[in-house]
């Protein structure tokens, strides 16, 4: 007679494992089960095409996970996810007539198909964290192929990488993580919107801005290389005040001080800050401390690529003629060695627009004042539209 403990177990043996220990990247976010046919809509979110295609069928047009509007309602098969998927429950994967499919690489697993499934199962850090070392000490073609599949399940790649950013305690491993995170973002496969979306919602500057104050040179390279695409890989104007959010303005600051930076570094941070000076909230944030942001930028603008060099000039043209704040057009007049250097820049080639800026700010720091401390009345008859 069999005992009431085994009776138990074999009331439980027709439960299916994948209900109980399936990873959430496995499951539809419609139906909450594990997906057999994953597919991707344009927000890079995938769902099991049953699902989504009953979704599409009712007349919907928004993304279910992220109620953004589709601006094509095309479903892509994510062949890595349904491979991996199909590799982590044993099943052998049957052969789905797909239109954009190559039916010959389903059951293929590559090492990088692994490896992305160990970074993607985000329970397991210390794994994440060696799948992270692993993808960026591929080949060049063979790191365009992972960053081919992280894109495939773009959310849960960034949320897998964010988590490796934040949690990590291995400095030279958070590195790693925001520069696969760098080529996520600079990957053409990924919408620009969807990119935002993310970018958005997983605080990716804050994160970025503690890689920062942890010192080390490849650890600030790495985070301004990461936001410099960031900010390049979708719509600027959406991010920048992101970026004035999540504290950028403050340590870039620090760093174009910083007179032990290398002149490379502070270039990133010259051309972010020009960025920056582009949101109403960050040029105000700047001018709160504009005499010193002025003095750390002279001296350094010279020292630095010809890119670095006009984001120099855009910022000091944006504190002469942005608003009516005198404080930051006197900061700028009173700059030591200023002309001389902004003479330079117009003999070089540069474009126009900022050899114009300079040439309107080189008149700034010539130019008399009168009794009250106004500018001349004929001077201000010559102000521009800001050119960007």
């Amino acid at each position: 007679m069999a005992s009431p403990n085994s009776t138990k177990a074999r009331k439980r043996l027709p439960l299916n494992p994948l209900e109980i220990t399936s990873p959430t990247m496995f499951r539809c976010p419609i139906s909450l089960e594990v997906m057999r046919s994953p597919v991707s809509l344009c927000t890079g979110v995938t769902y099991d095409r049953s699902s989504i295609q009953q979704w599409l069928d009712t007349g919907h047009r928004t993304c279910p996970a992220t109620c953004q509007p589709l601006s094509s309602t095309d479903l892509v098969p994510n062949l890595t996810l349904r491979r991996l998927i199909h590799l982590w429950s044993g099943v052998p994967p049957a052969l789905e007539a797909a239109p954009t499919s190559d039916s010959s690489e389903i059951g293929i697993i590559s090492p990088i198909d692994t490896v992305v499934l160990h970074l993607l199962n985000e329970s397991d850090l210390a794994r994440s964290e060696s799948a992270v070392g692993y993808l960026v000490a591929l080949s060049k073609e063979e790191k365009e192929r992972a960053v081919c599949a992280l894109c495939e399940n773009l959310d849960r790649s960034m949320q897998a990488l964010l988590k490796v950013l934040k949690s990590s305690t291995n400095t030279e491993c958070r590195v790693k993580a925001a520069r696969l995170i760098e080529s996520i973002l600079a990957s053409p496969i990924s919408s620009s919107d969807s990119k935002f979306f993310i970018v958005k919602n997983v605080d990716l500057f804050t994160e970025l801005v503690l890689l920062i104050r942890e010192g080390s040179l490849s650890a600030v390279s790495a985070a301004l290389d990461c936001m410099q695409v960031t900010i390049e890989s979708t719509e600027k104007q959406k991010l920048r005040l992101e970026m004035i959010k999540g504290g950028v303005v403050p340590v870039l600051v620090t760093i174009i001080r910083a007179t032990e930076a290398p002149a490379e570094v502070v270039g990133k941070a010259i051309r972010l800050l020009e960025q920056a000076m582009r949101c109403k909230e960050g040029f105000e944030e700047i001018i709160e401390d504009v005499k010193g942001v002025v003095e750390a930028l002279v001296p350094r603008m010279m020292k630095v690529g010809r890119e670095s060099r006009e984001a120099a000039v855009g910022i000091l043209w944006v504190m002469c003629f942005k608003g009516s704040n005198n404080s930051a057009r006197d900061a700028v007049k009173a700059a030591h060695g200023l002309v001389g250097r902004l003479l330079v820049v117009m003999q070089e080639d540069c474009s126009p627009v900022v050899v114009k800026m300079a040439g309107d700010v080189l008149r700034v720091c010539t130019l008399e004042r009168d009794k009250e401390g106004r500018l001349a009345g004929n001077y201000t008859k010559t102000l521009h539209i800001m050119p960007f």
